[in-house]
């Protein structure tokens, strides 16, 4: 019978699961994200702690959700916009119950991490496996030009699934003191490094490339001079003989992105967009319907601009896309003044800066599989307190 005494423990389980749910499919992230939620506002509510949402530095996050209300209410596609607002409603109170539970008891972070980092450890070897043989370990092929999709069969995003959870592997490899993993921590970030690189995902590898150099480098005072000499020539050993090979996954992605480079669809997507936002300047035409008013107007469309910022101006209007970004960047400012540990700031700067990075290419903002990854990794990271 369900108590309610036990919720925290319903949520905790919910929690531990979400990693695993992945594995399982679109439907299973989305039931367990939404039970999430809905188990954490009855929480709140029947505990009496409205101050755990009730807290300045989601105000901005709340404030977009006004203005998504607003937008569906006046958008020619209210259904579809609603149902979009509902989701990035759930999003945003699971990225809240995660900082709010793992906050409490920092045991409950070493377990979450050690699960997602076997989990991103059994994907890694599989991708490998995949790339030798043609085939991973259920049998599912390599696809088109040596694409890689390890358990998610002909969908291509393991790369993606990878770098969003490389801050849990990271907090892993660096709370384990005294151990195997600690000890060769850098050979297992190279490790996920490659394994992105050979998935052939351009965003993820351009990120985790990003990821890869920068928290070292803004680390390098307090990163041993020997360490990092090993780390960056691995990575230039391992780089080189992967990029040279006759069938280089590495190497046809790189020169394919410079041919597409002069004439790119990415380009006119984002003029659309651009365009699209010009007639609707204030609230946009709803959420998630570019893919509905593109068509309309011009060619060259697809289910989404493929751009953070302007799939929000198209889809939301200019305060919308403004008032996340400014929300993010308060949020980000309102953890470090309170965090002693420089390193822990590098993680929180880098991949808050990074999941949602605003000039590059990317998913939808209102992708459920995507954006559910995204909200449960930045809760991780915001539930940090001088951890690392």
């Amino acid at each position: 019978m369900f108590q309610y005494k036990n919720l925290d423990n319903y949520l905790y389980f919910f929690i531990y699961i979400f990693p695993i749910s992945l594995l399982v499919g679109v439907f299973f992230l989305n039931l367990n994200s939404a039970l999430i939620s809905l188990f954490f506002l009855v929480y709140v509510f029947k505990n009496n702690k409205i101050e755990v949402i009730n807290n300045q530095k989601y105000y901005f996050f709340y404030l977009v959700l006004i203005l998504f209300f607003l937008t569906s209410i006046f958008s020619k596609y209210k259904f579809q916009s609603f149902e979009n607002l509902i989701s990035f409603f759930s999003y945003i109170l699971m990225f809240v119950c995660l900082v709010f539970f793992l906050n409490t008891n920092k045991k409950n972070s070493i377990k979450l991490s050690k699960i997602v980092f076997i989990i991103v450890l059994i994907i890694c070897v599989d991708l490998w496996i995949q790339r030798i043989l043609g085939t991973n370990i259920l049998g599912f092929p390599q696809q088109q030009a040596g694409r890689l999709t390890s358990f998610f069969k002909d969908e291509q995003i393991p790369g993606g699934i990878l770098f969003k959870l490389s801050p849990f592997y990271i907090y892993f490899l660096f709370k384990q003191k005294n151990n195997f993993f600690y000890k060769f921590k850098f050979l297992f970030i190279l490790f996920l490094y490659f394994s992105i690189l050979i998935t052939g995902e351009r965003l993820a590898s351009i990120l985790s490339t990003f990821a890869l150099l920068l928290i070292p480098l803004v680390n390098y005072k307090k990163i041993k001079s020997t360490n990092l000499l090993i780390y960056f020539t691995v990575f230039i050993f391992v780089f080189i003989p992967l990029y040279l090979q006759s069938d280089s996954i590495i190497k046809e992605r790189i020169t394919y992105t410079f041919l597409q480079f002069e004439n790119n669809i990415y380009f006119h997507m984002f003029n659309n967009a651009y365009e699209i936002f010009k007639d609707n300047f204030l609230l946009g035409t709803g959420l998630q319907t570019y893919r509905y008013e593109c068509p309309i107007l011009y060619q060259n469309c697809s289910t989404h601009p493929h751009n953070f910022f302007m799939e929000l101006l198209s889809d939301t209007g200019i305060f919308s896309a403004m008032i996340f970004y400014f929300g993010l960047i308060y949020l980000f400012f309102s953890k470090i003044k309170n965090s002693k540990s420089f390193f822990e700031k590098s993680i929180i700067f880098t991949f808050t800066l990074l999941l949602f990075f605003p000039f590059l290419p990317s998913g939808s903002f209102f992708n459920s599989y995507g954006m559910n990854l995204t909200w449960f990794s930045l809760g991780f990271i915001y539930s940090l307190k001088d951890d690392l």
